[in-house]
């Protein structure tokens, strides 16, 4: 056609006709933008659009779609700058190359001078590319790849498993994202979501991330997201959007800040369809164990946590499952249980997500709730400041062995708080306390409106013996607790005083403070256990400078 020839091509390109649209990508977990991909669109003089599926054939016929491509690449990159300028938050294109364009021995020069001409980041382009154009000449394409590569490009093979070399293309070449396009999937049925399900656990195990365009309804959106699919893009979010009207959206809904990449983008290593998923999580493809672990499913969370406040932000069906067999109504329910600095299982979980950021490997922990024996294990993802994205895994006992395991688990903690006559946990800047476990009958002290001080004041009067009444309250001092704790090197404090429970005869008791690891407040145990036998005469001999 006469249109497509390289002068009336050049005046499209003059007059404002060829121009790219941009269909913006969005992060599953979040549902913010984290990019767009430009997409060539040509109008004729009366406004009417020429069809993709028209120009594009004709332009590599004629040997012009190189110049399609590279004018797209131009644009793109001035409206990166217009951003820039607008102080937008600036996120990432996508820019697609033809398989023609690698004829050209220029290609990475004329990509890498339009970069530099509009002042844009390498790693703020991203090069789509189809398996396809990887088996002419594979010598001068990896030459050109590896050129791409090492200057800092992100690499993304476009409509994988369209073709019939995928599996070889993958062993050849280090891709950074791989695309699956949801046409692929036409009628989404069952044996087609095994195949997207096995192909995305497969470019997981090899440390690829992965995004699925043509997403068109809320099932496939959530399909996506259970199977772990970081990204997506298509309808249900966004037609192709002119310039104008994707600034508009990025106003609207805002988009992900450039910071945040690297933090999701190590949290998108995750692999939700792994036998054990945080076992796997980040790690490179020459360090990862391939064998099979046991595991109960994919119960599996993320719970992104800051100094004082953790919240979920995705979680799976069976976890939620798992939740439900707990007691708890919804995962909003067990979120404020969690933040609840008076509840128990606050300050489990806090031990458990402070030891896994600091140690960086798997935690797990152990707990019981409404007579469900349970497990939990934590693996941080990602830390970026205060905040850090842990994987969580939680396991119910069902099976009549762990059933029994439960019992039992239940029998040795009781049996181990019967060791002790009182169990408290203080928050000194909270000026709050709560009683866990007594095996005594004595009055509660932890009433709401009533300060630390008149707490511990009374419990002295009414359970400690008079001649230690002042070194209690000494060792009981919340204004220096603190110190003293820090200048411990087990960071516990621990003394002898006579305590006569609900008016009984004077008996020595073991108080001991231990601080709870915590990133947040400190929060602090007090546990008292009797003494018996040959240590209470010697305790009543001694002198009181002995008993400091």
């Amino acid at each position: 056609m006469d249109m497509f020839t390289p002068g009336y091509f050049c005046d499209a390109v003059e007059k404002g006709y060829i121009r790219p649209y941009y269909q913006p990508i969005y992060r599953s977990v979040t549902g913010r933008i984290i990019g767009a991909e430009a997409l060539a669109r040509w109008f004729d003089a009366d406004g009417r659009m020429i069809s993709p599926a028209e120009f594009i054939p004709q332009l590599e016929s004629s040997g012009l779609i190189y110049e399609l491509d590279m004018e797209i690449l131009r644009q793109t990159c001035a409206f990166y700058q217009e951003l820039e300028k607008r102080g937008t938050p600036v996120h990432t294109f996508s820019v697609n190359l033809s398989r023609l364009d690698f004829k050209h021995h220029d290609i990475f020069d004329r990509v890498a001078s339009i970069l530099a001409r509009y002042d844009v980041p390498h790693e703020s382009i991203k090069l789509e590319i189809t398996e396809s154009l990887m088996l002419e000449d594979i010598d001068h394409f990896r030459l050109i790849f590896d050129q791409f590569h090492k200057a800092g490009f992100t690499i993304w093979i476009d409509d994988f498993g369209s073709g019939y070399s995928s599996l070889n293309v993958l062993q050849n070449y280090s891709f950074d994202l791989m695309k699956f396009d949801m046409l692929f999937l036409r009628n989404f049925t069952a044996r087609g979501r095994k195949m997207l399900s096995s192909l995305i656990n497969m470019a997981k195990s090899l440390g690829i991330h992965t995004l699925a365009e043509g997403v068109e309804t809320k099932e496939q959106q959530e399909f996506l997201l259970s199977a772990g699919c970081e990204a997506l893009q298509g309808f249900l979010f966004s037609k192709p959007l002119p310039m104008g009207e994707m600034i508009d959206l990025i106003d609207r809904e805002g988009n992900e800040k450039p910071a945040d990449k690297s933090y999701w983008n190590q949290i998108g290593y995750l692999n939700l369809l792994s036998p054990d998923p945080l076992e796997d999580a980040v790690q490179k493809d020459e360090d990862r164990n391939y064998e099979q672990f046991p595991g109960r499913g994919n119960a599996i969370a993320l719970l992104e946590c800051r100094r004082n406040r953790a919240d979920y932000v995705y979680v799976s069906s069976s976890y939620l499952d798992r939740v439900h067999e707990l007691g708890y109504r919804d995962i909003d329910e067990l979120e404020e249980v969690f933040n609840n600095h008076r509840s128990d299982q606050y300050l489990m979980m806090k031990k458990l997500t402070t030891d896994a950021i600091e140690k960086g490997t798997v935690q797990t922990v152990e707990y019981i709730n409404n007579d469900v024996y349970y497990r939990v294990f934590a693996k941080c993802l990602a830390r970026d400041g205060e905040k850090a994205m842990l994987a969580m895994r939680l396991s119910t006992f069902e099976s009549d062995r762990e059933a029994k395991t439960a019992s039992e688990m239940l029998d040795y903690g009781n049996t181990l708080f019967s060791t002790y006559k009182l169990v408290v946990t203080m928050y000194p800047e909270s000026d709050i306390s709560k009683r866990l476990y007594t095996s005594l009958n004595i009055p509660p002290y932890d009433h709401e409106g009533v300060t630390n001080m008149e707490r511990l004041e009374q419990f002295c009067r009414n359970e400690v013996d008079p001649i230690d009444q002042e070194r209690y309250l000494r060792f009981m001092n919340f204004a220096d607790m603190a110190e003293r704790v820090d200048a411990d090197p087990n960071h516990y404090l621990q003394s002898l005083f006579r305590m006569r429970w609900a008016g009984e005869d004077s008996r020595w008791h073991t108080a001991r403070i231990t601080r709870i690891p915590s990133s947040g407040e400190r929060i602090y145990l007090l546990t008292v256990q009797g003494i018996k036998g040959k240590w209470t005469k010697w305790l009543d001999s001694a002198s009181p400078d002995k008993l400091e």
